[in-house]
């Protein structure tokens, strides 16, 4: 006998989805819970299934730079207080770009990382110290025009922090060293530095555009300027929450 009242009696293109036997739920009426990856919202997502959106212009990390792209990387300049002094650490560079110079720690980002997460990654594999990100201060930005060398283009975040943990010492990639801020040691290091490695030593926000010459060594031009305000406390804007 045909029932006449209630949800059994209703059609299986009018019960509610909590009723539907589960292979008779079409796609558009599935609970948030039993959505397949690519139906969810952003806000449900999985962290590791949140798709990377490029920033225009710019490469992914780990992939060949187009004309006129610039790597996204990071710096990240610690400092402590040691013998009634200021110091700021740095390394010699084993292997990579760079080898041979002192330098600061940093390097490219990774696949989904912002810049703030790859700052902390790279301090610690190349020093062994621990920073948070909350510690993490955004001091500004560089970028460095390569015209015979193109793809070593960059465009790197600065960070600085004077919290963190651990003990510094040597990896694969640097050599760590504690240096006076009064006394950096610039015949170690790129010849660009001396443009707007002060303005880090001093906490100044700032943005630098650095060329280099036709043997990538020494400097075509600089514009170091000051950074422009993101909130009343003077820092400058903060970075984009994702550099990829």
């Amino acid at each position: 006998m045909p029932s006449y009242g209630g949800s059994a009696a209703l059609p299986p293109d009018r019960l509610p989805p909590d009723r539907l036997p589960p292979d008779r739920l079409p796609p558009d009426r599935l609970p948030p819970d039993r959505l397949p990856p690519d139906r969810l919202p952003p806000d449900r997502l999985p962290a590791a299934s949140i798709p990377e959106v490029p920033v225009p212009g710019e490469p992914l990390p780990g992939e060949p730079l187009p004309a006129g792209a610039f790597r996204p990387v990071v710096l990240c300049f610690l400092f402590r207080s040691e013998a009634g002094r200021r110091e700021v650490l740095l390394g010699l560079k084993h292997q990579g770009f760079g080898t041979g110079r002192i330098v600061a720690l940093g390097g490219k980002l990774e696949p989904g990382e912002s810049p703030a997460q790859a700052a902390v990654r790279e301090v610690a594999e190349e020093s062994g110290l621990f920073v948070e990100e909350a510690d993490l201060v955004f001091l500004g930005e560089v970028t460095w025009d390569f015209p015979a060398n193109p793809a070593w283009n960059m465009r790197a975040w600065i960070f600085t922090a004077d919290r963190f943990t651990g003990d510094a010492g040597p990896s694969d990639e640097i050599t760590p060293e504690w240096f006076p801020v009064t006394a950096p040691p610039w015949d170690g290091m790129w010849e660009d530095a001396a443009y707007w490695l002060p303005r880090v030593l001093a906490r100044e926000p700032f943005s630098a555009d650095i060329v280099l010459d036709a043997h990538s060594v020494g400097v075509a031009s600089a514009s170091v300027r000051p950074a422009r305000a993101g909130g009343a406390d003077g820092t400058p804007e903060r970075p984009p929450t994702q550099g990829t």
